[in-house]
């Protein structure tokens, strides 16, 4: 018998054991080491249950997050860091409810910039009212430009040449002082402009509440506060980003000399209403730089935002 005879019988041996082998196992044996397979048919099917394979690790489950519990005092504390030194301050933030959260020099005068110009905003609106227009009135006539548009070129762009003629159209028959004083801004001035932390939070609070114009012409003022502008994410804008959730009603201000940097606003949150008022100038002899008040506004609103959704206090 050559080789090649003896190699071919040898393989033959080989497998007749191979099967003789595998028909001996018995036939109830279950190897308890395998890992189960799921077919991709079997895990489509509603019907089916999945088997985990023993060695597979679980993934944890996710703890939700609560809202942590923020005191009163640790916020005021937080807020007060926020505003850097040699620079005076203006602040205000209070809830719709007349809690005050947070103060500084709330009632020193000040120049606050542009931010006078919601009061001049609601005093042009109350006569345009009182006059039996309406808003699809005002979107027609006015003082060169209509006064839809000079309201939004005014609160909006903050442009001046619009503050102007509005402002010039208001102190007719001296309505612009007599209504200010009325409504209980008796600190808001305009030779020079003047006012106060007070004053402004008041004007906001006549808007949200609704307390000077008909509902028509207050949604209208409250449309060109929350309309988009660029840089709106900046000073108190940080709350938007901040709290998505969360609509931001403002009117804000700049000027270079004297330099002043200021933003107000109404903050609707669906558990809360908080009205905000800040402003800050240099201090006479201070170094302090634009970007650094921007800078510190904006901290402290986002110091402020975590509270608007912490846990209350038990």
């Amino acid at each position: 018998m050559n080789k090649s005879h003896k190699f071919d019988r040898l393989i033959l041996i080989l497998l007749g054991f191979a099967c003789l082998f595998q028909a001996c196992q018995p036939s109830a044996q279950v190897n308890l080491t395998a890992t189960p397979i799921i077919t991709q048919e079997a895990s489509q099917d509603p019907t089916s249950t999945p088997i985990a394979s023993p060695t597979s690790i679980q993934s944890p489950t996710e703890t939700p997050t609560l809202p942590v519990e923020i005191s009163d005092e640790d916020i005021k504390n937080s807020l007060t860091e926020s505003l850097i030194e040699g620079v005076a301050w203006h602040v205000i933030i209070e809830n719709e409810g007349g809690e005050r959260l947070f103060e500084h020099n709330p009632a020193e005068l000040f120049h606050p910039a542009s931010t006078i110009k919601l009061p001049v905003a609601l005093v042009v609106l109350k006569i345009l009212e009182e006059r039996g227009d309406s808003i699809e009135k005002i979107q027609s006539y006015g003082i060169g430009r209509s006064w839809a548009e000079l309201l939004s070129a005014m609160i909006v762009k903050s442009e001046e040449a619009a503050t102007e003629s509005l402002e010039f159209f208001t102190r007719g028959d001296n309505r612009l002082r007599n209504y200010l004083d009325v409504w209980g801004l008796k600190q808001t001035t305009f030779d020079p402009r003047l006012s106060t932390a007070e004053d402004l939070l008041l004007s906001l609070k006549l808007v949200n509440n609704q307390e000077v114009l008909s509902e028509d012409f207050n949604n209208f003022l409250l449309d060109l506060m929350s309309e988009y502008t660029e840089n709106d994410e900046t000073l108190l804008g940080v709350l938007s980003a901040e709290l998505p959730g969360c609509k931001f009603y403002n009117k804000r201000g700049t000027l270079t000399n004297p330099m002043v940097v200021a933003d107000m606003g109404i903050l609707k949150c669906p558990e809360q209403t908080w009205y905000l008022v800040i402003a800050g100038t240099p201090l006479e002899g201070s170094s302090v730089k634009y970007e650094d008040i921007q800078a510190a506004i904006e901290n402290l609103g986002k110091t402020f935002a975590p509270y608007t959704q912490a846990k209350p206090e038990s």
